[in-house]
């Protein structure tokens, strides 16, 4: 069995799903064993308890690693009440992981829902990264003065990271700098940044391994109608949904139900799932 290994970052208010993540991953790929490794902001001893269980539950759960970042580099960093500074702490995950040459980034609010051996697997052709599309298909390197010879800008709630390549190509001290020098130009925070300077270095994946909101609603086409076909397969058949936007399947009240709500309740621990709606009503 080979061994995948994960990265995520969380803070208490995202613990539950997260564990509801990793369940529905370590569900659905018995056939893999996993390393997970969490920058984690601030937690308590109860939400790496709760964390701990995937270990005992799950056999093929090797081992929850705790990950952590001097807070002070992110200064500068721009945050708003959806985006933590915590979600910056990811960039320093090549440097902190020295012993690994590949790791599989995830937002806590995605679902696994079949195999992932095939996009541990992906070749990354010599780029830093591979992603999926945004499905806001925003411009966002033209608007932020971005030369590339592929407009593509990446949705970083999932990244297949080659962390050797990373590492050999100094990202962490370009992507801070970018942080640090153009401010200004963060509107999506960390991910513009890591458009920015990871802009023709990354392949591009089929959208089922990040089919977000935008994607699952049909809020737009894709202007390539060859795209907008993948995207139909990834409707049919996702491997990660991803809820991205402020419609979460955990959320009862302000905001509109997610259309793929009860993916989420398939894998949220049964012990959980009460307390989860209690604590959001």
């Amino acid at each position: 069995m080979s061994t995948i290994s994960i990265v995520s970052t969380t803070n208490s208010n995202f613990v539950t799903p997260l564990a509801t993540l990793y369940r529905s991953i370590l569900v659905n790929n018995s056939n893999n064993n996993f390393d997970f490794y969490i920058f984690g902001d601030h937690l308590t001893a109860e939400d790496k308890l709760q964390l701990k269980r995937l270990e005992l539950d799950c056999n093929n759960c090797q081992q929850i690693n705790y990950l952590s970042v001097d807070e002070s580099l992110f200064r500068q960093a721009v945050t708003d009440d959806r985006i933590i500074k915590a979600a910056y702490y990811r960039i320093y995950t090549a440097d902190l992981l020295p012993q690994l040459d590949r790791i599989l980034y995830l937002d806590c609010d995605l679902i696994c829902t079949s195999d992932i051996s095939q996009l541990w697997q992906t070749s990354l052709n010599g780029k830093v990264i591979a992603a999926v599309e945004d499905a806001g298909y925003v411009p966002r390197l033209a608007e932020m003065g971005i030369k590339a010879q592929q407009p593509f800008y990446f949705n970083s709630g999932m990244m297949l990271i080659d962390l050797k390549r990373w590492r050999d190509e100094n990202i962490t001290k370009k992507v801070m700098d970018f942080i640090n020098q153009h401010p200004e130009k963060l509107k999506y925070h960390d991910q513009d940044a890591l458009n920015a300077v990871l802009a023709d270095n990354w392949c591009y994946l089929h959208p089922k391994y990040n089919m977000q909101s935008r994607l699952i609603r049909r809020e737009q086409v894709h202007p390539l109608p060859p795209a907008e076909i993948l995207a139909e397969e990834a409707r049919q058949d996702p491997i990660f949904i991803h809820y991205s936007g402020r419609s979460k399947p955990w959320l009862e009240f302000g905001v509109r139900p997610h259309p793929l709500r009860n993916e989420y309740w398939k894998y949220a621990p049964k012990t959980l799932q009460l307390t989860t709606k209690q604590q959001i009503s």
